[in-house]
């Protein structure tokens, strides 16, 4: 029934196909606490920005490597997908066992579940959510018009025949933005609340912000270095944001550094770039 939300079952929750989103907001510039040789710029236009060695942990842990999960008996797919606003979102569902409906549900920035829509087998809009039963065993739902605020993680549940056990699918990130490029900025953890002695060295992670599909990797100067972009995470406003990550030794730090976003498919880049005395206004 479309009335009601159906509980999710004590114990049920989703398996982690999707790096998790339920963080807090892309990091809190510690505007008021940069050392006086630093200052804080927009993003729009390149930034160097501080934060603390406790959120850079955080930030560590949704690296590659930093969960995994078994495998269900549903299957979501894709397990990404970008959206312009207006346009139409459908996320599919494959039920290993045949199955006459799943629910819908979409993770909310606390990392609990929000039922949105039922699938049985005759379907109604439900607003802008429409399911559809296309087999014994695959569903889907379909957003339109898309908005800003749908972007999040969704999964879609059901349970396994004769028993009262609810299996989660893997997940799907929709991301709705019209973005084309990231903004970037650069990040120097600091210690704000207890200097420490300065480690041997240096971590700098490029932050992209409302990202575009396909924009995978980042090249640092100086040194060459290509690496990855990951650590996924959406904001409250359905804002994506990654980070990649560089190490640069602290004898060799000397302030200055720049990321160029690049972009697989078409071959584009957008740089940004710190420079040494940026509070001097050098």
């Amino acid at each position: 029934m479309l009335g009601t939300d159906p509980p999710v079952p004590a114990g049920a929750g989703p398996e982690l196909g999707v790096p998790p989103l339920s963080i807090p907001s892309p990091p809190v510039w510690e505007g008021e606490k940069i050392a006086p040789d630093r200052q804080k710029i927009s993003p729009a236009s390149g930034s160097l920005a501080t934060m603390s060695y406790g959120l850079l942990g955080t930030l560590l842990l949704l690296l590659p490597g930093g969960a995994s999960a078994e495998r269900g008996r549903l299957l979501q797919s894709p397990g990404q997908l970008w959206v312009p606003p207006g346009g139409t979102a459908e996320l599919s569902c494959h039920v290993v066992d045949i199955s006459t409906r799943v629910d819908w549900y979409k993770e909310k920035p606390d990392g609990s579940l929000h039922w949105i829509y039922q699938s049985p087998n005759d379907s109604h809009p439900k607003g802008r959510y429409l399911g559809k039963r296309k087999s014994q065993r695959d569903f889907s739902l379909a957003i339109s018009p898309a908005e800003r605020e749908d972007s999040g993680v969704y999964y879609c549940s059901s349970s396994i025949s004769s028993t009262f056990y609810f299996s989660f699918g893997n997940g799907t990130r929709l991301v709705v933005t019209n973005a084309t490029e990231p903004e970037l900025s650069i990040l120097v953890p600091v210690d704000v609340e207890e200097p420490r002695e300065v480690p041997a060295s240096i971590p700098l992670l490029c932050h992209l912000r409302d990202l575009p599909p396909g924009w995978d990797t980042v090249l640092w100067q100086p040194g060459g270095e290509v690496t990855p972009v990951t650590a996924a995470a959406m904001d409250e406003d359905g804002v994506l944001s990654a980070w990649s990550i560089t190490w640069v030794p602290a004898e060799r730090w000397d302030g200055a550094a720049a990321c160029t976003a690049l972009q697989r498919d078409t071959g584009r880049t957008h740089n940004v770039s710190i420079h040494k005395g940026a509070g001097e206004g050098n």
